[in-house]
This record gives structure tokens, C-alpha cells and sequence, in this order.
């Protein structure tokens, strides 16, 4: 009888072991399956935040930005058609020419988003493909547009309006005969407004690169959030 009474406890205690074991096993799977889901919700907020970010940038920065460089450098060419061919001009042509060619695109980037996914963890992004097209963009593109830009700012603001200035009233309603000498012949304005031009071809085929870059990276972007809120 004491034999058959162990048997069974010791079947119960079994019994209750495996209950414990197993009620532990679903604890973890659901604490894992809570735990995925977080980091997949947190995933798609950085997402949706990069995303935001980035399609603001395309909108308001690079393409306003690569249209107005090649609207400055449609002006700044007409002049450097007068310097190369030495083309009549009038004198308002010429005054409005300079006038649109020494403005520059002061470019502000957001980079708040990832900034806020670095300081949380930028392998949050479990994609590993995208991660390294998002770090590439934010850390490689972005700064040569900034560098390119800023360079492109320096030169027109040293080199470009001081002589201009000193020499020529750019917001009077016309150019005098002096002014309109002094722009047509001026050596050190011909090189400045060459360089310029080049300048801002060299800021131009960044832009051409890295739009369609950043075109192609919203769709992927737009691709994983999908997948994920599957």
C-alpha cells in the first residue's frame, strides 16, 4: 500500500513539475513574442519617422535646390557667354544676370530621426540591407551635400559680392557705363564667375546622384514597413 501511495505522488509531483515547466515555457514564448512585437513597433516608428524626414528633404531641399541651381547657372552661363565670345549685352540684361547668378541655396537637412535611431540602437533596423543604405545616406551623402554646399556659400559671399560690391550698385534700377565696362572687362569678376559655374556643376551632379538614391531609398523604406506591419 505505502509502495502504491508512492507511486503516486510521485506521479503527481511529475505531473505538477511538467505543468510548472511547461506554464514556463509559455511564459517565455509570450514574453518573447511581447518582446519581438515591441522592437517591431518601435522598428516601424523609426521607420515612418525616417521616412517623413527624408521625403521632406527631397521635397523642400533637393529638388527646390537642384532647380535653382540650374536656374542660377542658366544666367551664370549667359554671362560666361560674354566673357568667352564677348557678345553684345545690354546693359539690364547683363545687371539681371548678376543679380540671379550670386544667390545661393542655403540647404538645411533634417537628420533629427537619425539621430534619435542612433541613440536607441541602429541595429533596431533588422534589415541589414536598408540599415547600411540608411547609414550611407546620412552619413556619407548628407555631408557632401553640406560640404559641397557650404563651399558653394564661402565662395560666392568671399570671393563673388565683396568685388562685385566695391565696384558695382547691383540693386540700382540700371547699370551705368562705368558699371557695365567694369562687369563686361574685369578680369578677376570673369575668373570668379567661371569658377562659380563650375562650382555649381560640381554641386549639380551630386544632386544628380543623390536624388534618384534617395527616391530609391523611401521605396525601400516604404517596402520593409509593409512587411513588417504584416
Amino acid at each position: 500500500m505505502e509502495k502504491n501511495k508512492t507511486g503516486k505522488y510521485l506521479k503527481y509531483a511529475i505531473g505538477e513539475i511538467l505543468l510548472v515547466v511547461i506554464g514556463i515555457i509559455i511564459a517565455l514564448q509570450l514574453n518573447n513574442w511581447n518582446e519581438s512585437r515591441n522592437q517591431s513597433y518601435k522598428e516601424i516608428i523609426s521607420l515612418k519617422a525616417l521616412k517623413s524626414e527624408l521625403q521632406n528633404d527631397l521635397n523642400t531641399e533637393f529638388i527646390p535646390g537642384k532647380n535653382n541651381y540650374l536656374r542660377r547657372n542658366k544666367s551664370l552661363s549667359q554671362i560666361i557667354e560674354v566673357y568667352r565670345k564677348k557678345d553684345t549685352i545690354s546693359k539690364d540684361s547683363l545687371l539681371n544676370c548678376f543679380r540671379r547668378s550670386i544667390t545661393e541655396w542655403n540647404c538645411a537637412l533634417n537628420e533629427a530621426a537619425f539621430e534619435n535611431l542612433k541613440s536607441t540602437g541602429i541595429n533596431l533596423i533588422t534589415n541589414d540591407s536598408l540599415r547600411l543604405k540608411i547609414t550611407s545616406m546620412y552619413s556619407t551623402k548628407y555631408p557632401e551635400i553640406m560640404l559641397r554646399n557650404n563651399r558653394l556659400i564661402q565662395f560666392t559671399e568671399r570671393e563673388v559680392r565683396p568685388t562685385l560690391n566695391d565696384n558695382v550698385d547691383l540693386y540700382s534700377a540700371t547699370l551705368s557705363q562705368n558699371e557695365f565696362d567694369f562687369l563686361k572687362n574685369n578680369k578677376k569678376i570673369s575668373n570668379r564667375m567661371f569658377e562659380l559655374y563650375y562650382l555649381r556643376r560640381w554641386m549639380l551632379e551630386e544632386l544628380d546622384i543623390i536624388i534618384p538614391e534617395l527616391k530609391s531609398l523611401l521605396r525601400d523604406i516604404d517596402k520593409e514597413i509593409a512587411l513588417i506591419e504584416k
